[in-house]
């Protein structure tokens, strides 16, 4: 099980929290929304096994300790994220961008495994910038992008609760993070990522904001660490 850990609440949150249950009590609930719809299946891309670890990336201080980003930037099918099984290019159809602050903690999304890249992307993967490329076994890789700062390095052992880098802008951007997923992807001598399958994140686990999973992730959704 993961080791990051919400922070308890405070006295003062704690008053608010029962202010706000007395205050709901007398008040008509109004009925849940239903869920949002499922991202559409691509030919050619994967899903990532939900028999499979997988979580958010960021932890509780991320953008200033409120917990949580909001996805925005490009989504599926936008921008750089396009390719889902492009024999020679990088395959990104299914790679999120996470509105977060420059310096802001990154974990590997797939959690346990072993860094394959740490550093500039090569030429061809600018726009990638600072980048390091994680194998979680099975043909499994996850990627993070434009980092200000790389904490590990090739061949290291990370964890679930390992902070791998931090966020930034490295490749011509605005500080956020780019994170994506690959099955059976390969690597070029000088670290370039190609070929293989996008992967959609699938049952991404959160410990924030009640705890949980993300069976999808859905255009401008809220993320929590």
């Amino acid at each position: 099980m993961p080791i990051r850990r919400p922070r308890r609440p405070g006295r003062l949150a704690l008053a608010l929290t029962a202010a706000v249950a007395a205050l709901a009590a007398l008040v008509t609930v109004p009925t849940a929304s239903a869920a949002p719809a499922a991202p559409s299946a691509i030919a050619g891309c994967v899903d990532w096994p939900t028999s499979k670890f997988l979580q958010t990336p960021l932890t509780y201080k991320a953008n200033g300790g409120a917990g949580y980003a909001w996805q925005n930037g490009s989504y599926y099918g936008e921008g750089y994220h396009v390719n889902c099984n492009a024999a020679g290019n990088m395959n990104q159809y299914y790679a999120l961008d996470l509105g977060m602050a420059q310096g802001d903690e990154v974990l590997a999304p797939g959690g346990p495994g072993t860094v394959l890249y740490a550093g500039w992307a090569p030429a061809g993967w600018e726009t990638c910038g600072q980048y390091i490329v994680v194998d979680h076994g099975g043909g499994y890789w996850s990627v993070v992008c434009h980092l200000s700062r790389i904490l590990v390095s090739k061949g290291q052992q990370i964890t679930d609760a390992t902070v791998i880098g931090l966020v930034g802008g490295t490749g011509g951007f605005a500080p956020h993070l780019h994170f994506s997923l690959m099955y059976n992807a390969k690597l070029t001598a000088a670290g370039g990522v190609y070929g293989g399958q996008s992967a959609q994140p699938r049952r991404l686990w959160h410990l924030g904001c009640g705890q949980g999973y993300y069976d999808y992730i859905t255009k401008g959704q809220k993320v929590c660490y």
